[in-house]
C-alpha cells in the first residue's frame, strides 16, 4: 500500500507548489493588506491562531496516523472520520476562547461567528495533510496547486466588488481549505481501505504524552500573535508584525524541500539522508532569505505604504526563517529514524525515552519562553510609549534566538546519534547569494520608484526577483557540478 518516494523529485513538486503560493498568498496578501487596517489584518491572524487552538486535539490522531500510513499500513479512514468527530470538541473551545477574548482586544463579535466554519474544515484539511506527509508527500503539493488559485478566484469578488473585508477573507480561507481537503483525502483513497477502527483510535490516544507535546509546541509557536493582542490590548501591533512575518514565511518554504525526509527515515533511508536533504534545502532559502532582506521595504511598499515600517523586522524574521528549517529537519531526522513506537511490550516507557519526547519537549520549553517574551512586549512596549514598527523588531529578535538555539540543540542530538555534516559549497551558496542580494538591491532602487503603484510596482518586482535568481543559480550551477547534477537527475526522474 506503501508509495514510492523520491526525495528530491517530491521535495521539488511541494516546494514548487509552495513557490507558486508565494505569488498566490503575495497577491492575496496585497487584497487584504489594502482592504483592511493594520487593527483588522491582526484581527484576522487573531481569529486563526484560535482556530489553530481549536484544532490542537486532533495532532494527537493525526501524529501516530502519519507514522502508521508512511509504513504501509492502511489507516486513512480511520483517522478522517476520528478526526472529524473531534472537531465537535474543537468548535466548543473555540467558542469557549471567543467569548474570553473578542472584547479584550475591541473586536465585534461578528468575525469570531462567521469563522466557527473554519474549525471542522481545519480538522480535515490536518488530518488529510498529515496522512499524505506519509503516504506521498508530492499531493499536498498538487492540493496547493489546486487551493490556492481556487482562495484568489474567490477572494476578488467578495473583497473588491461586494467590500466585504474580514467577512471576505474568511470565506474565501473556507474555500480554499475545502478544495485542499477534497483533494488530499480522493487522493488518499489506496490507504483508505480499512474500516473504522474505534480500537485503533484508542490505541493511538493510549500515547497521547508525545504527540501532545508536538501540537503543544506548535501551538505555542503560533501563539505569539493572540498573547501580544492580548497584552497590547488591541490588533494593530500583531497587523505591523504580520505583514513582515507573512514575507518571510516564504523563505521557510525551502522547508518543504524535505518533504520527503520524514517518511524515507520511518522506512529505514541512509543516515546520510538529513546532512544532503539541509543541503539542498539551503541551496534555495539562501537566495530566499538574501533577497526578502535586499528587498525587504520595497516589498512591503507593495502591500500597503503604512508596513515600510516593519522593513527591519523582516530583515530579523528572514534569519529567523533559516533558523526554523534547519530546526524542523533536525525534527525530522530525531523523529523519522526512531524506532521506539514499534515496541510491543515496554511501548509507552521506550517512548518517554526516546528522541520522539525530547524533540516535543524542546520545542516546548524554548517556545513557552518564547511566548511569555512576546506577551511582555506586547504589554510593556506599547504603554512605554514604543512604535508598533519598533515592537515588531524585537518580536523578530525573539523568535530568531528562539529558533536558532533550538537549531543547534537538536543539531547536537543527531550528531551524537549519527554522522552528520553538510559540505563546504554552503559557504560557497551564502557567498552567491550576498553577490545576488547587493545586486537586487540595487536593482529595487532603480526600478522600484514611489511614483509607481499596483500592477506595474508588482510586475517590475518580480522581474527583479527573477534576474535576481537567475544571478544566483547561474553562478552556482557554474561552479557547482552537484548543483548541475540534481537539475539533470530532477529532469530525467520526470521522463
Amino acid at each position: 500500500m506503501s508509495s514510492s518516494i523520491k526525495p528530491r523529485k517530491t521535495g521539488l513538486i511541494v516546494f514548487s507548489s509552495r513557490i507558486v503560493s508565494v505569488f498566490t498568498g503575495l497577491l492575496f496578501l496585497v487584497m487584504i493588506t489594502r482592504w483592511l487596517t493594520p487593527s483588522q489584518f491582526g484581527l484576522w491572524e487573531f481569529i486563526i491562531d484560535i482556530i489553530a487552538f481549536a484544532a490542537y486535539p486532533t495532532g494527537i490522531i493525526t501524529y501516530w496516523a502519519t507514522r502508521e500510513v508512511a509504513r504501509g499500513k492502511p489507516v486513512a479512514r480511520t483517522a478522517l472520520l476520528t478526526s472529524q468527530l473531534t472537531s465537535v470538541l474543537g468548535v466548543g473551545v473555540y467558542l469557549l476562547l471567543t467569548i474570553l477574548s473578542y472584547r479584550v482586544v475591541g473586536s465585534a463579535i461578528g468575525p469570531f461567528l462567521l469563522a466557527i466554519a473554519l474549525v471542522p474544515l481545519a480538522y480535515w484539511t490536518q488530518a488529510s495533510a498529515s496522512l499524505v506527509s506519509g503516504y506521498d508527500p508530492a499531493i499536498s503539493g498538487y492540493s496547493l496547486f489546486l487551493s490556492e488559485p481556487a482562495k484568489l478566484i474567490i477572494a476578488y469578488p467578495l473583497l473588491f466588488v461586494f467590500k466585504l473585508g474580514i467577512y471576505g477573507v474568511i470565506a474565501s480561507i473556507a474555500v480554499s481549505y475545502f478544495v485542499q481537503g477534497l483533494y488530499a483525502t480522493y487522493r488518499l483513497r489506496p490507504a483508505s481501505t480499512d474500516r473504522f477502527q474505534l480500537s485503533l483510535g484508542l490505541h493511538w490516544l493510549e500515547d497521547w504524552h508525545v504527540p501532545t507535546l508536538v501540537t503543544a509546541s506548535y501551538m505555542l509557536g503560533i501563539a505569539d500573535t493572540f498573547v501580544a493582542s492580548l497584552g497590547q490590548g488591541g490588533t494593530s501591533l500583531a497587523g505591523y508584525y504580520q505583514a513582515a512575518f507573512q514575507v518571510a514565511t516564504i523563505v521557510s518554504y525551502a522547508t518543504y524541500l524535505s518533504a520527503a525526509l520524514y517518511p524515507m527515515m520511518l522506512r529505514s533511508a541512509s543516515e546520510r539522508l538529513p546532512g544532503e536533504v539541509l543541503e539542498f534545502s539551503l541551496l534555495f532559502a539562501i537566495p530566499m532569505a538574501s533577497g526578502a532582506i535586499a528587498l525587504a521595504p520595497k516589498i512591503l511598499y507593495l502591500l500597503k505604504p503604512d508596513y515600510v515600517a516593519s522593513a527591519p523586522a523582516l530583515v530579523v524574521l528572514s534569519f529567523a526563517a533559516v533558523a526554523v528549517m534547519v530546526s524542523v529537519i533536525m525534527d525530522q531526522s530525531l523523529m523519522g529514524r526512531e524506532k521506539a513506537d514499534l515496541a510491543v511490550e515496554g511501548r509507552t516507557k521506550r517512548i518517554l525515552s526516546s528522541d520522539l519526547l525530547f524533540v516535543s519537549a524542546a520545542n516546548v520549553l524554548f517556545s513557552s519562553a518564547y511566548v511569555v517574551v512576546v506577551f511582555l512586549l506586547g504589554y510593556a512596549g506599547t504603554r512605554s510609549g514604543i512604535s508598533e514598527a519598533h515592537i515588531a523588531v524585537y518580536w523578530g529578535v525573539a523568535q530568531l534566538v528562539t529558533w536558532s538555539a533550538l537549531a543547534t540543540l537538536k543539531m547536537h542530538r543527531l550528531r551524537s546519534r549519527i554522522r552528520f555534516g553538510v559540505s563546504p559549497w554552503v559557504a560557497a551558496y551564502a557567498g552567491c547569494g550576498l553577490l545576488m542580494g547587493v545586486a537586487v538591491y540595487f536593482l529595487g532602487g532603480a526600478l522600484l520608484t514611489s511614483s509607481l503603484r499596483g500592477l506595474g510596482y508588482g510586475l517590475r518586482l518580480a522581474l527583479i526577483i527573477l534576474v535576481g535568481s537567475a544571478i544566483y543559480f547561474g553562478i552556482v550551477a557554474a561552479i557547482d557540478k552537484k548543483v548541475r547534477g540534481y537539475a539533470r537527475a530532477v529532469l530525467a526522474s520526470f521522463r
